[in-house]
């Protein structure tokens, strides 16, 4: 039988054009990428499981806190207007007519000319608006004699007076702090509606990685920080993750991997070198994109796999320019997934302290310690996880056929 021919590789429609030197702009580069990534849909959620994540609607209380008015301490209910003119020489007897202890119930309204006596935290009944201490209170048999007026609210906690039938408590669009997830609980609210945690996945495939705790058996293999450098960051930006590792790195294994890991994730980091096979696989299962982008080393591949669409970067498997390209590129679709505005790195301008070689075509990026006095570079060809958590800065160093001298301005994108 004859082979069906393989089909035509697709890749995604509206790529920007380069610039003059044959480079994407990490600007289009991001924008573009992002155009292919969709929020994801808010759902129910418990409260218990909605730390962190943005609410999708309002929250408005449908009781009153207080849920009742009550004593605040231990006398007699009455109506302020039957002791007008209570004094020494006028005192005025009530007939106390009911008993209300704290965590019972109010019982029948309160008549007029009668009183009720009341523990501190008993429901008042209605028709009550005061409570005259037990102190201000005279007992004799079933009545009780009163030489002193009683203000309107007097020793009262009144329902809804720290919260009311109908308040806002949350925006819209709020953080949920575990105070804020307080305030829901206390109104009765066992679920919000809010964006969910985006599930992303790090592939690694790379046979020259191995996990740490391993043996390396040969000289060309190195311990794996990226996966757990990138896991971690993802973890601490609010992410769901799940880390896989590729038994090799050819395209049919990778693939496999891929299709396992698609059906539990928004958006897929693979962690491998980007190689003519892996871009005619991506290209054979969904669309792709390759580009050479300023700033980024070597050629940059993202695709929509699968019949879920999910979003596939391709990261290098080094430790420094993979979190530099999750911090330029993936961490602003992890934040679109989010439903979140998309950041980039916080910018600031410093002098540099020593000289520094410019690349005249690529933006080069290297790490650096920033302080007061300006900006140092961290010296390496390789620099690598190490390196990377002494560093608080990363140097920007636009294309220039003349080095930077030390103490020129550099843009600095801050780490800490």
């Amino acid at each position: 039988m004859p082979v069906p021919p393989a089909p035509e590789p697709s890749y995604l429609a509206g790529a920007p054009d380069p610039a003059g030197t044959g480079l994407r702009t990490l600007d289009d580069h991001r924008t573009f990428l992002l155009g292919h990534v969709e929020t994801l849909r808010p759902f129910g959620i418990n409260l218990l499981d909605a730390a962190g994540l943005t609410l999708c609607e309002s929250i408005v209380s449908d009781i009153d806190l207080p849920t009742f008015t009550a004593a605040t301490a231990a006398g007699y209910a009455v109506r302020t207007s039957n002791l007008v003119g209570a004094s020494r020489q006028r005192p005025i007897i009530l007939p106390v007519v009911d008993r209300v202890e704290a965590g019972g119930y109010r019982h029948a309204p309160l008549a007029p000319r009668t009183a009720v006596l009341v523990e501190a935290g008993a429901p008042l009944p209605d028709g009550a608006d005061a409570v005259m201490p037990l102190a201000e209170g005279f007992a004799v048999e079933d009545d009780v004699q009163f030489t002193t007026e009683a203000t309107v609210h007097q020793n009262v906690r009144l329902a809804g007076s720290r919260v009311s039938d109908g308040d806002q408590l949350v925006a819209r669009g709020s953080v949920l702090t575990p105070r804020t997830l307080g305030v829901i609980a206390e109104v009765g609210h066992d679920k919000v509606l809010a964006m969910p945690r985006p599930r992303v996945v790090v592939l690694v495939a790379d046979e020259a990685l191995k996990a740490p705790g391993l043996p390396l058996a040969r000289l060309s293999e190195s311990y794996d920080a990226t996966s757990t450098l990138l896991a971690a960051t993802l973890r601490d930006d609010g992410v769901q993750v799940f880390v896989g590792h590729v038994s090799g790195t050819e395209p049919k294994a990778i693939g496999i991997a891929l299709g396992e890991q698609l059906v539990r994730a928004d958006l897929v980091f693979l962690v491998t070198r980007v190689t003519e096979g892996l871009e005619a696989l991506l290209a054979g299962q969904g669309s792709v994109d390759v580009a050479e982008v300023d700033a980024l080393p070597g050629r940059q591949l993202f695709a929509i796999l699968g019949e879920e669409r999910a979003p596939v970067l391709v990261l290098p498997p080094d430790a420094v320019p993979a979190y530099l390209a999750y911090l330029l590129v993936g961490r602003p679709l992890v934040q679109k997934l989010a439903g979140k505005e998309p950041e980039t790195p916080q910018e600031s301008s410093a002098p540099v302290t020593q000289d520094v070689v410019a690349d005249p075509v690529r933006t080069r990026l290297l790490l650096g310690r920033h302080s007061s006095r300006g900006v140092t570079p961290l010296t390496g060809d390789a620099p690598g996880a190490a390196e990377l958590a002494g560093a608080n800065a990363v140097i920007v160093v636009p294309p220039a056929a003349v080095p930077i001298p030390a103490h020129g301005d550099v843009t600095c994108w801050l780490l800490d």
